[in-house]
């Protein structure tokens, strides 16, 4: 169990069994004091697992099902060879239409839905996001979509013109790919610590401060998204888009099979959607990543994989951001990003 009481394979049940106890749980209930930690404990690590196999699960269904409805392999396997619209528009249509039906579903669930004042409470920041956020938010992320449906479609023509080593057989190395499938997320998300911290100053003024100009003119488009929701997860520039899903690199220089590329996509994409979308219980809302777009300089990357533990740059509340950075400017007051100030609320976030 969770610290909220939930079991630790509830993202295998996603959506339905949190609707179901969405539902089912009293108006009494009194959700926790969400606690900043540096890391996963181990039902926490157990539920981590589970999700990384539910990306794969459902890059296996995107590979093998999808073409087969198509009456065709999938592209990688063949047609990518050439250049055509036959395969390379249902991998746009694909990720675009999934990203509605996940995140729209869920934004409309938590936010809109009947039961928006039962939940209101599980709310980590007690203010709701104005439309303009959502609005700004969906169609960054909409477009985000397109750039890693263009990172599959470069994965796919490279794997088919055997430019890209690639293993056919999921089962010729099964126990491994079964550990690899697992681990999905952790390898990921250390790929993800290492362009977000770029993406943020760094604070120095020994060697031109890189992260500074990349964190103006890139990543604040990202932190304009104060009090994300699900569509806020990966509104992002182009730039950063496109950055954060080449984390699919990571299985193809290993020539592993080509659903593990497609499942960091699909991790990329469904992590930081749930991740993102400001709740606790029923939500998959992250407090480790809430503190830092609340506070902007610290927790760069995420609990699975403990660098900010590791390089000092965790923070669990306010006073944290002082304890990492002494006189050097920093945090929420140092911080220029033109937020969506209607949704704004200091207080509830700390």
């Amino acid at each position: 169990m969770a610290d909220d009481g939930t079991p630790f394979y509830m993202p295998a049940l996603w959506p339905f069994a949190h609707i179901y106890t969405a539902l089912k749980r009293s108006k009494d209930d009194k959700p926790p004091k969400p606690v900043g930690l540096p890391y996963l404990d181990l039902m926490t690590i157990l539920t981590a697992f589970i999700a990384a196999s539910r990306s794969v699960a459902l890059a296996a269904l995107c590979i093998y099902y999808q073409p087969l409805l198509q009456g065709r392999e999938y592209a990688a396997f063949g047609d990518a060879k050439n250049w055509s619209l036959d395969w390379v528009l249902p991998i746009f249509i694909r990720n675009v239409v999934a990203t509605w039906i996940i995140c729209g579903f869920w934004d409309w669930f938590l936010y809109f839905s009947p039961l928006r004042e039962k939940l209101h409470k599980y709310k980590i920041n007690h203010i709701y996001p104005s439309m303009v956020q959502m609005k700004h938010d969906a169609f960054h992320t909409t477009s985000a979509s397109c750039w890693a449906s263009l990172i599959e479609i470069v994965l796919c023509h490279y794997w088919a013109t055997g430019f890209f080593q690639m293993e056919k057989n999921f089962d010729e190395r099964f126990v491994i790919n079964m550990f690899i499938t697992v681990l999905i997320s952790h390898i990921r998300l250390i790929h993800f610590y290492v362009i977000h911290r770029l993406m943020h100053p760094w604070k120095t003024t020994q060697i031109p401060d890189v992260g500074k100009f990349l964190y103006r003119h890139v990543h604040s488009l990202h932190h304009k998204s104060y009090n994300p929701t699900a569509f806020s997860g990966t509104s992002m520039h182009p730039v950063e888009a496109t950055l954060y899903y080449s984390a699919a690199f990571i299985p193809v220089a290993f020539g592993l099979h080509p659903v593990f590329a497609i499942a960091i996509i699909v991790d990329c994409g469904t992590g930081a959607w749930l991740g993102h979308d400001g709740f606790q219980w029923p939500g998959s809302g992250d407090y480790f990543h809430m503190l830092h777009h609340k506070h902007f300089d610290g927790n760069y990357g995420s609990m699975h994989v403990p660098l900010d533990w590791l390089f000092g740059t965790f923070i669990s509340c306010k006073e944290d951001v002082k304890k990492v950075w002494g006189r050097i400017p920093a945090g929420e007051n140092d911080n220029k990003t033109s937020v969506h100030e209607s949704s704004k609320n200091p207080d509830k976030v700390d």
